[in-house]
């Protein structure tokens, strides 16, 4: 078994598993984060030239200022990029299997079987992201927690969320489908065809 996770093996696979989707963030929420690493290198940038300016030690503060911005950039696009690349989720005919990166070299596998969830949510996180089909999807699991639902919508610790899913609304309805296929007529779980995220006329 690899110890890298890729589009056609995961680490912890099972034998016989089947791979119906890898789930990513769609590039456009990495764009995002990036851009706001910048904005925030050059707010920094900004504020040292200011401050250059009223202590009269404008070379100083601007070369300061620019070495701290270079520096926030670079490594706020390593993290970033490195967290994004991690970041996947595997729909398999058996569970959906989550990998999420909590530090640099740390990664959280969480694992949900289909016998374990007992509905899915999808919605976007802003009106941007539902013009471009891109948005969350929750999946619930069976917990004490849920049973007294107090607060409508909260992800509870043995929930899987996926962020900035491409076709968010149409996973949320595959997962549906795998669960009423897996719990109601399990012999027809190997007829399940992959995930595609495409527009419905060009799926297949």
């Amino acid at each position: 078994m690899s110890m890298h996770n890729s589009e056609n093996d995961f680490f912890g696979r099972q034998e016989g598993e089947r791979i119906l989707y890898v789930v990513r963030p769609h590039p456009l929420s990495l764009t995002f984060k990036l851009f706001k690493i910048y904005l925030i290198a050059l707010a920094v940038f900004v504020v040292m030239a200011v401050l250059g300016t009223q202590l009269v030690s404008l070379s100083l503060f601007l070369l300061s200022g620019l070495v701290v911005a270079i520096i926030i950039a670079v490594a706020g696009t390593k993290i970033i990029t490195d967290y994004q690349k991690r970041d996947m989720a595997y729909i398999t005919d058996r569970r959906l299997m989550r990998f999420e990166p909590t530090t640099l070299f740390a990664t959280n596998p969480r694992s949900l079987t289909w016998d374990e969830v007992v509905k899915v949510k999808t919605y976007p996180p802003n009106a941007i992201w539902k013009q471009l089909a891109i948005g969350n999807v929750v999946v619930h699991a069976r917990t004490p927690a849920r049973l007294d639902e107090r607060t409508p919508g909260t992800i509870a610790a043995d929930d899987i969320e996926l962020k900035d899913v491409y076709y968010y609304k149409d996973l949320g309805n595959y997962i549906d489908k795998i669960l009423f296929t897996y719990k109601q007529k399990p012999k027809e779980m190997e007829m399940v065809r992959p995930f595609v995220a495409k527009p419905k006329g060009e799926r297949f």
